[in-house]
């Protein structure tokens, strides 16, 4: 099932604990729009709001306007394509969560993963905007 932009957006706001408040501050927008987009009465909102919720929300444009056209089919931070799948050991646990783990062990299992991603995706942004700096 595709996953919608009031559901991107909300999930990651909530992700990144920040009220509706603070995303609107941080996206350039008010507080009347984001709470439009999240309960889809804004469905499309402007450009300049989707990079806006983009560099709040640390989410790709390409996520954004994906769920606007309604073809984002997983939210972003529950992709494996950060993971090197070509790593044995890696690609057997994978399978193994999935073929011995059912209900809230597997749930756990993901939790964490998703967890460990996000910290690494944050620190490669950390690093960026510290190189950024220094280049500036």
């Amino acid at each position: 099932m595709a996953v919608s932009l009031s559901q991107l957006i909300k999930e990651a706001r909530v992700r990144r604990e920040l009220t509706q408040a603070e995303l609107g501050r941080l996206a350039g927008t008010s507080l009347e729009n984001v709470t439009a987009i999240e309960n889809e009465r804004n469905r499309q909102p402007s450009p300049e709001v989707i990079a806006g919720l983009s560099r709040a929300l640390e989410l790709r444009v390409e996520d954004i306007y994906s769920a606007i056209a309604g073809t984002l089919n997983h939210l972003p931070w529950e992709r494996v394509g950060d993971l090197d799948l070509k790593d044995p050991e890696l690609e057997l646990m994978f399978r193994q969560v999935d073929d011995l783990l059912d209900g809230e062990a597997r749930e756990r299992v993901k939790a964490f993963i998703r967890f460990t991603l996000d910290q690494e995706r944050r620190k490669l942004a950390r690093e960026r905007e510290e190189r950024k700096k220094k280049a500036d």
